[in-house]
Parts: structure tokens; C-alpha cells; sequence
């Protein structure tokens, strides 16, 4: 079993963090994940934390290591803590549940395999509504009309915008 966990770094040192966790909440269906994503990202890159979250984290040295060794290990993990407790508290609490054992590289890891495809799926099928909605016989333009509004107002919401031309032609 892993050894327990060294207590975090103060998260008052985190202002990045703290900032990340104020500007968005990844949702249980991780429909906003390229958002969540995207500030994790800037905000962990901005202070040259990037690297908990793409980079595994080092292994242990044994018990023979040096002490500057022990000491890198253990800022490591105390960082790498830091940034788990932010990453979880950003989350829905269902994610917060299934993750909390995990450390921040694992975390981010296991989020983006959860939901790298959903946003790519959602614009499919805003796409695929949009362009096989018709109206159908006897049916009012209104109602079809505004379906059709809703659809160019999904894609563009999930950042695939179709041209005012297209929109109105189709």
C-alpha cells in the first residue's frame, strides 16, 4: 500500500489554484471538460505546475537515497497533494467520489480519457440534429423554425459554429 499522504502545501501559496477552482466546476457528465480543462491548463502553466498533471509522478526513493533526494520526493508529493485537493474540490461530487484515492496526475489522466470524446459527441449530435431536421407535411414554421434556432445556438455553444449563410439557408 502506498505510504499515507504528507500534509499539502497551504493553498494560500496556490493563488493559481485558488483562482482555477473560482472560475469553473467540472459537471458529472464532464459536459464542460474543455472548458474545465482549458483553465486547469493556463492557470497550472502560468506557475510551472503543468507538470503534476502531465508527468508521472517520480518514483519513491528507497530508503539508501540520499537526503536531497528524499526532500525532492517529498516537496513533490506535497505539491502534487496541493494541486489533487484543488482538482478534486472542482469537481461534481460524484467525480469527487470515484477519484479522491488517485493523485493529480492520475486524476487529470483518468478525467481526460472520462471525457476528451464527450464534447466531440455532443457536436455531433447537435450537428446531426441541425441537418436532419425537416418540416414535415402540414407541420407549422414556427415551431420548426425556432427547433432549427436552437440547433445553430447548441453547436455554436459547443464551439462549432456554422456560418449565418448556412444557418439560414438550410
Amino acid at each position: 500500500p502506498p505510504p499515507p499522504p504528507l500534509p499539502s502545501a497551504p493553498l494560500h501559496r496556490e493563488a493559481w489554484l485558488r483562482a482555477f477552482m473560482d472560475k469553473v466546476s467540472l459537471k458529472e457528465n464532464g459536459s464542460n471538460f474543455l472548458d474545465w480543462e482549458a483553465a486547469l491548463r493556463n492557470a497550472a502553466m502560468a506557475d510551472g505546475k503543468l507538470r503534476f498533471l502531465v508527468e508521472p509522478p517520480p518514483v519513491e526513493p528507497t530508503s539508501r537515497a540520499n537526503s536531497a533526494a528524499r526532500n525532492s520526493y517529498d516537496e513533490y508529493r506535497r505539491e502534487s497533494c496541493a494541486i489533487k485537493n484543488v482538482l478534486i474540490y472542482s469537481m461534481a461530487p460524484s467525480l469527487q467520489r470515484r477519484l479522491i484515492n488517485l493523485n493529480a496526475y492520475e486524476i487529470f489522466a483518468r478525467l481526460t480519457t472520462m471525457f476528451s470524446q464527450a464534447p466531440r459527441i455532443l457536436k455531433y449530435e447537435a450537428a446531426t440534429r441541425f441537418f436532419e431536421a425537416k418540416l414535415g407535411k402540414g407541420q407549422s414554421v414556427g415551431p420548426h423554425v425556432l427547433n432549427m434556432i436552437e440547433n445553430v445556438e447548441a453547436m455554436e455553444r459547443l464551439g462549432n459554429a456554422i456560418s449565418q449563410e448556412l444557418a439560414i439557408d438550410r
